[in-house]
């Protein structure tokens, strides 16, 4: 079970001029993190990280129709979450940031590396989807179709959780579908994804599964603008991870020296399924560039 987060970091809220953006924030001495969670999370994805880096500033934030922060009608698209983490960084930060962002949190801040160089020194992309048609392709679409269902429901959180159980995906190297209750095995993991998927604006999946979200992030475009140091965070594409290895040649055909740590024993959650490989990783990364 993931720590209280009152017990960590206190939350509070920074009004963009669109939307209310809740987030917490803990003092440090050395650069500030800024951490970005994946569609349908929140910011407490991260409880496992933050302690490990206890003289980092962090920064972290619930996206726009996530969580705690204020919801905006259709307005999903990538350009808009980046929008509002640039203000944020903009308002609160007098010096770069490093910005660690999980899947959709990992194409975020790499669009915010892109458009303001200066506010970035350096991003961590965890296992993040770099095109619509990669997502289209995997088990994740037929998922996000099934959990936007439920959350249409509007049920409560005990009764999102069975629900969440019941969905069906198609694991890679399993003929049969298989249930999200006998994957995740662990009801306090159920009931954390929904306690999210309650506070989570339907919109925001749905221009996921519609690729609204995609139809503004130039990929290559925005590789090319990058210059700041990158570490990309790559998961076992046979265990659900979502960044295959023609993704990262890519990266790495405009990014050639980017860093890339390889999970093999960890899916797409990443830090949610083994936090201290991942900590590992960043911390590595972030001695090699004096951070």
């Amino acid at each position: 079970m993931q720590p209280h987060a009152d017990a960590i970091l206190p939350e509070k809220i920074f009004h963009t001029t669109v939307v209310d953006l809740n987030y917490a924030e803990r003092s440090g001495n050395r650069p500030a993190i800024v951490f970005l969670h994946g569609i349908g999370r929140t910011w407490r994805d991260f409880l496992p990280l933050i302690p490990a880096f206890a003289e980092s500033q962090v920064y972290a934030l619930d996206l726009r129709g996530h969580g705690k922060s204020g919801r905006v009608a259709n307005a999903y698209a990538s350009g808009d979450y980046a929008a509002d983490v640039i203000a944020f960084l903009k308002h609160n930060l007098d010096r770069p940031a490093v910005i660690l962002g999980h899947s959709l949190g990992g194409m975020i801040a790499l669009r915010v590396a892109a458009e303001v160089p200066k506010l970035v020194r350096a991003i961590i992309v965890g296992d993040t989807v770099l095109c619509r048609d990669s997502l289209a392709s995997s088990m994740y679409q037929e998922l996000f179709v099934g959990l936007y269902e439920i959350v249409m429901t509007r049920a409560p959180g005990q009764q999102l959780a069975k629900r969440l159980a019941q969905v069906q995906v198609r694991v890679p190297g399993l003929e049969e579908p298989v249930g999200l209750g006998e994957l995740l095995g662990n009801r306090t993991d159920l009931q954390e994804w929904a306690d999210c998927l309650e506070m989570l604006d339907p919109a925001a999946l749905r221009a996921i599964i519609d690729a609204s979200t995609f139809k503004d992030f130039d990929c290559e475009g925005v590789l090319k603008r990058i210059h700041c140091p990158v570490l990309i965070l790559q998961a076992n594409p046979q265990l659900g991870g979502l960044m295959s290895e023609e993704a990262l040649e890519k990266v790495q055909r405009h990014l050639p020296h980017v860093e890339v740590a390889r999970f093999r024993l960890l899916g797409h959650a990443l830090h949610l399924g083994r936090a201290q490989p991942v900590i590992e990783a960043v911390e590595k990364f972030m001695a090699a560039i004096s951070i």
